[in-house]
């Protein structure tokens, strides 16, 4: 087999499967007990859910490495980069270390076909071993139960909100989602809900599956700017811009179930500082505010919403969106109804599952503005030209909507341009 930069192994892995997903774990742990991967693997946190799954890994991992542990970090999908999904320490995989590993994965699958995902996660998990970490954070890709994540047997498991999302794979209502989320617990071992509202399926579910359960608001809540573990211990809740409470509150209560490292409140004042690409990130170019959203569901749509309301602006509210064709699109347009004062919908053609704006103008209720359709730069180029003090641009609907607005924020800062 010739040698294959990165970019050729992104390639080859995105066409040697015959479906994007393939949910079930017979394929992908057997590649895995070939690699060795699943015998004696480092200290492992998993975590499942609909939204703010990058919330809790980002938290977890920030708080583990700066009480001195060598943390191995997975999550998906990625902005700009594949290396984001794969961090030692907060530092990206470097090609030649991913390379490494497609291809003892490629030595190891033998005639089994992998999914793009799952060879992914196997080469974080050869990754992670190879570099000798303490603890891996792995972020569950879809569902829970059958996702390839869950080849190994978590230490501590985390179940953030459960939200109406791939209903094709998972089920048509939160009750038959939950229970494949709650796939992820182990009995004996501590599995943490951040779901305030968690459907009687995942309380049932994880009752069967003996696992330790620390349920928000029953065992931990947070209240007043303080979480209340389940421990007895109280802190002052640090305010990470951009994350929900309940994530941060949770990824805390994790570590502490767990016994992963000494918590205090002068470790959690270090994670302040801390920020997520692309979930609820604020940006100021000029006199324009840019937020930047990943919602691509209707619970984060809504929690958008929320926050929109929580941050009037002076001026006009305006929407770059663009989304996959898979999803409650019409329920997450009803969820911004009367929020934005002008619609911009990004064409995303290039993508195979993207919902094509012409079907998205149709969605859209007849009071809404479209101003523009078009690709994103030359979208995001006429929206700045266009706005004007107190105005408020916000880019969601998609990890590729906003993957696009973080390059061209990345290249106006190398610029030095101010955004203009």
């Amino acid at each position: 087999m010739a040698h294959l930069s990165l970019s050729g192994w992104l390639q080859r892995l995105e066409s040697q499967h015959p479906v994007e997903i393939d949910l079930g774990l017979e394929r992908v742990a057997a590649v895995a007990h070939a690699l060795g991967v699943t015998i004696s693997p480092p200290i492992t946190m998993t975590v499942a859910g609909t939204n703010g799954k990058g919330s809790v890994v980002a938290v977890a991992s920030t708080l583990l490495e700066r009480s001195g542990l060598r943390v191995g970090r997975y999550t998906s999908p990625h902005l700009n980069r594949f290396n984001e999904r794969i961090c030692l320490n907060g530092a990206e995989a470097p090609d030649c270390d991913l390379i490494a590993a497609f291809e003892a994965v490629e030595q190891a699958r033998g005639p089994i076909s992998l999914t793009y995902f799952e060879v992914a996660t196997l080469a974080a998990l050869w990754i992670f071993r190879e570099q000798n970490v303490d603890v891996q954070v792995l972020e569950v890709g879809l569902g829970g139960r059958l996702d390839a994540v869950n080849i190994l047997d978590a230490d501590v498991s985390v179940i953030t909100s459960i939200g109406l999302d791939h209903m094709d794979w998972l089920g048509s209502n939160r009750e038959q989602i939950a229970v494949e989320k709650a796939g992820v617990a182990r009995a004996g071992r501590p599995c943490i809900v951040a779901d305030s509202e968690p459907p009687r399926s995942l309380l049932s579910s994880l009752e069967q599956r003996g696992s330790v359960n620390f349920i928000v608001n029953r065992e931990w809540h947070i209240a007043h700017g303080e979480l209340h573990m389940a421990s007895g211990a109280t802190y002052e809740l640090p305010r990470v811009d951009g994350l929900l409470p309940q994530n941060v509150g949770a990824a805390v209560q994790a570590l502490e179930a767990g016994q992963f490292c000494a918590l205090s409140q002068d470790l959690l004042h270090q994670i302040s500082g801390l920020s997520v690409p692309g979930r609820r990130s604020l940006h100021r170019l000029g006199s324009v505010d840019v937020l930047l959203d990943v919602a691509h569901n209707v619970e984060a749509v809504a929690e958008l919403v929320r926050l929109l309301h929580q941050r009037p602006v002076s001026g006009r509210t305006v929407a770059l969106f663009g989304v996959m064709g898979d999803k409650p699109i019409r329920d997450m347009l009803r969820a911004c109804e009367s929020v934005f004062d002008e619609w911009n919908l990004i064409d995303l053609s290039h993508v195979p599952r993207a919902m094509e704006t012409h079907c998205l103008v149709e969605l859209l209720s007849p009071t809404e503005t479209v101003r523009e359709i078009g690709c994103f730069a030359d979208l995001w180029d006429s929206v700045l030209a266009r706005g004007r003090a107190g105005d408020r641009i916000v880019v969601f609907g998609s990890f590729y909507s906003v993957g696009e607005a973080t390059q061209l924020l990345a290249r106006k800062r190398v610029e030095g341009s101010g955004g203009r």
